[in-house]
């Protein structure tokens, strides 16, 4: 039996886990100006883990600044916001328009959609009373869109197809049901009875999107209080949907469902065109380029240039994106910022995100601003889209001081006319709203810092520096050979009896995502717990440049787990953390390289700890939302027709970290998501019973309700504490 900590030890934990959960983070933000009194008045969106509740919480602020002084007006503390799906302004700020969820007497879901002007309550719709559709789709990243018209009489949004009725051939139950097959039933038609449909597979787009069957697109007309649905063309997912010029047509983004549909969430490389479509005569018009998946229509405040983000369909799941820009008159279509191969540490790496926020022109209708991957930091880039010349903000400055916050990371929330509001933060440094008054665009060498809430303190706890690592010759990749990496290094800055401190080895998913330097409650905990953690962005890392997210295709297993083990290695060398209490953590493909390493080097670690780890690619592909993500990361073709065959199967079985499983003597803490629709649960279940009839120490914990993430409130907070006592024992 395994010697757990005490209950002063569990105290302590606890207590650390509290302090790194109690700084809530900025999700989004919106401003409206006070023309006459020169100021404006920024409304800020936070979250929050609410350890009691177990839930998270959103939180409302709002600071009212001098725009040319940066004086903060006034302010107002935190309010809750509870049941809220869109809480958007009109564009002129004199209306606001609000969709909340409720659960009415009956127990039954309701959505209404609320009206407000600057002094009262105007209307109340109870939406899903007028049987138009199903609920409306909230602001997933993905599909969701809430968009006022120009006229402010109209209100364009995504909602779920209108269910069909479905009944068994006895019983004579009606009941409601999925949309068959997404878009090949129109709204007519779901009035229908459908006898024998009542137990029909219904296709679903993945991980976290499970609810999404195939939305289709709403437009409100605010004072008949009728809804309008726009027929697409057939068998497509829309989404992103914003008006074009004059209310006249919309712009959207359209999924195809056939033949099959794979997962979206995290996927930017999915076959997707942008169309744009006349309301009233109803014709679609394909704006993109064919054999590119396209994200993220945005209109310039003028309305005469669209902009988007695309990457090549296939491959890699995220990738280098182009932005590409349309001249609204013509139609004609230029790539304003191109992907970039290879990138050193000094230059422009490309663009690398998987948001873009809903606002980011400046006035001029000729810079935009964005946040993007540059290596291990976030930056903000200014692009002209003229001529294509790029600046980026990576710290911000003291306006008083002028000296730099060096090394954090930012994000965009909003551009309105020439203000940027920000987060900023650092690993020692918790979220906090920045705002960036750019007088020039062209010129970002004189920005007014604003910082709302006052001077930010670090941790005093933490410490942390960004390393680079050069393979060494016999691994350097025999196609792209000047690639280097990077990993992040934390340190406590409070030792126990002077020793030098425990490392944890920490490995990202994606494997195309990567470690920044903005505030990370898991390593905060860890550092805050007596632990360094190195955060390796091992080659395949998003922000270093085209080449190295392709060096990964069909090394994986071999490539990352050697560039891991380097970084240990180089960490090691410099004599900050101690060389024999090592352990290792990682979920997803970061729990892939966890298994693998565990497996190749029996004799590294004290202790490991995985959360929903990819470790049998032979079982995965037929059981994945993205089966896609095994063969092209395996090195091998998809198509749509690809099965297990005995052809890919062995080569599979030797990419996988259970083809090591006979070697393994680190013991290792499973954390499943029951949910898990990415990597599914029976891949963590599949390695438990391997090591378990080994005599290998193993234990496996489940969470009801998670899905691959394992952000529920009380799963993030069981599984990260469990962690560290997991660790803790073997430690001692």
């Amino acid at each position: 039996m395994l010697d757990f900590p005490n209950v002063f030890e569990e105290m302590e934990m606890i207590s650390n886990y509290r302090a790194v959960t109690s700084f809530p983070t900025p999700t989004n933000a919106d401003l409206t100006f006070q023309e006459n009194l020169g100021s404006a008045v920024l409304y800020s969106y936070w979250s929050q883990r609410d350890l009691e509740r177990t839930e998270k919480t959103t939180l409302l602020r709002t600071h009212t600044f001098d725009i040319q002084s940066g004086r903060v007006i006034s302010y107002t503390g935190p309010q809750e916001i509870k049941n809220e799906l869109w809480n958007k302004f009109s564009p002129s700020g004199k209306l606001r328009a609000v969709v909340r969820n409720e659960i009415d007497q009956k127990k039954e879901d309701k959505q209404y959609l609320e009206i407000f002007d600057c002094c009262r309550k105007l209307k109340t719709i109870d939406i899903l009373a007028e049987e138009k559709h199903g609920k409306i789709v909230n602001n997933d990243g993905q599909f969701g869109s809430f968009e006022w018209s120009a006229s402010e009489k109209q209100i364009l949004y995504l909602a779920e197809k209108k269910k069909a009725k479905t009944s068994n051939f006895f019983g004579n139950k009606v009941t409601n049901t999925s949309e068959k097959q997404g878009s090949d039933m129109s709204n007519t038609d779901s009035d229908k009875i459908r006898q024998g449909d009542g137990f029909a597979y219904i296709e679903n787009w993945g991980e976290q999107l499970t609810e999404r069957v195939c939305p289709v697109i709403c437009i409100l007309d605010i004072d008949s209080i009728s809804v309008k649905i726009i027929e697409i063309l057939p068998f497509q997912s829309p989404g992103q949907v914003i008006w074009a010029p004059l209310d006249s047509g919309i712009v959207f983004c359209a999924w195809k469902h056939e033949p099959y549909k794979l997962g979206l969430k995290f996927c930017c490389q999915r076959e997707c065109y942008l169309y744009y479509q006349d309301i009233e005569q109803g014709s679609a018009e394909v704006l993109s380029e064919k054999d590119y998946a396209v994200r993220f229509p945005r209109f310039s405040p003028d309305m005469r240039k669209l902009i988007y983000l695309d990457v090549p369909v296939g491959g890699a799941h995220n990738q280098c994106a182009r932005l590409i820009m349309i001249d609204w008159a013509t139609r004609t279509r230029k790539v304003v910022v191109d992907t970039v191969g290879n990138a050193i540490a000094s230059k422009f790496p490309g663009i690398y995100t998987y948001n873009l926020e809903r606002y980011v022109w400046f006035s001029d209708n000729v810079h935009l601003a964005l946040s993007s991957n540059w290596r291990s930091v976030n930056a903000i880039l200014i692009v002209n889209t003229d001529t294509g010349a790029i600046q980026h903000i990576s710290n911000g400055i003291d306006n008083e001081s002028k000296t730099a916050q060096v090394d954090g990371s930012f994000e965009l929330l909003c551009v309105k006319k020439n203000v940027l509001v920000l987060v900023y933060s650092a690993l020692n440094l918790p979220f906090h709203l920045v705002i960036a008054n750019v007088s020039d665009p062209s010129n970002i060498k004189n920005i007014l810092w604003i910082y709302p809430d006052g001077p930010q303190e670090t941790l005093d706890w933490l410490s942390f520096t960004i390393l680079t690592h050069k393979p060494s010759k016999e691994r350097t990749h025999p196609k792209f050979e000047c690639l280097d990496y990077e990993s992040i290094l934390c340190l406590p800055n409070k030792r126990v009896d002077g020793e030098l401190p425990p490392l944890i080895v920490f490995s990202h998913g994606g494997p195309n995502s990567v470690f920044d330097t903005s505030f990370n409650i898991i390593t905060a905990f860890f550092c805050k717990c007596g632990y360094a953690v190195v955060m390796v962005n091992y080659r395949g890392s998003l922000g270093f440049g085209q080449d190295s997210i392709n060096s990964l295709i069909g090394n994986i297993g071999t490539q990352d787990v050697q560039d891991v083990k380097q970084a240990l290695e180089d960490v090691i060398e410099k004599g900050v953390s101690s060389n024999q209490k090592i352990f290792k953590f990682g979920g997803s493909h970061g729990g892939f390289i966890t298994t693998h390493f565990i497996g190749q080097y029996p004799n590294t670690f004290m202790a490991a700890a995985s959360r929903n780890p990819v470790v049998n690619l032979t079982s995965m592909l037929s059981a994945t939302d993205i089966n896609d993500w095994v063969l092209v990361q395996a090195g091998l073709e998809f198509k749509p027709t690809s099965v297990a065959d005995d052809k890919i199967l062995p080569h599979l079985w030797s990419l996988s970290p259970m083809s090591y499983i006979d070697q393994v003597r680190t013991p290792i803490l499973l954390m499943i998501g029951a949910e898990d629709r990415r990597v599914p649960p029976s891949q963590g279940f599949e390695y438990y019973k391997a090591l378990k009839s080994r005599g290998i120490p193993v234990r496996c914990l489940v969470y009801p309700g998670n899905n691959h993430s394992l952000t529920n409130v009380d799963a993030e907070a069981d599984s990260l504490i469990n962690t560290v006592i997991w660790f803790n024992t073997y430690l001692s």
